[in-house]
């Protein structure tokens, strides 16, 4: 693999820099399971601020893994699954390649 981009293939890097976060990728694993949760919906149940969440779902949002939409005085964030599913075609595809790799190691081994 190279570190030129495609224009077929969508820039990830942003979209694996934000999933290597350990709070943000729980914070993807809440909103799998919800359709959509404001900030103080995510804050429940964890010891992370408001301005903690607000920072994370900012960067969540850059990678184009959230997207938000104001309701009345309060914002809701949902996750895009488009992105997730991008991530996922790359990693299939890395995995494919990989397997290659070793079915042609063990042919030349035996």
């Amino acid at each position: 693999m190279t570190s030129e981009h495609s224009p077929a293939q969508p820039d990830l890097a942003a979209t694996f820099a934000a999933l290597g976060d350990p709070r943000r990728l729980a914070i993807v694993a809440r909103l799998l399971k919800h359709d959509a949760l404001s900030i103080s919906a995510l804050c429940e149940g964890t010891d992370v601020s408001r301005q903690a969440i607000s920072k994370h779902l900012k960067t969540l949002t850059a990678a184009q893994l959230v997207s938000s939409e104001r309701t009345g005085r309060e914002t809701r964030y949902s996750l895009e699954p488009a992105r997730l599913h991008e991530a996922n075609a790359f990693l299939n595809q890395v995995a494919l390649k990989w397997d290659d790799t070793l079915q042609r190691l063990r042919s030349h081994v035996e």
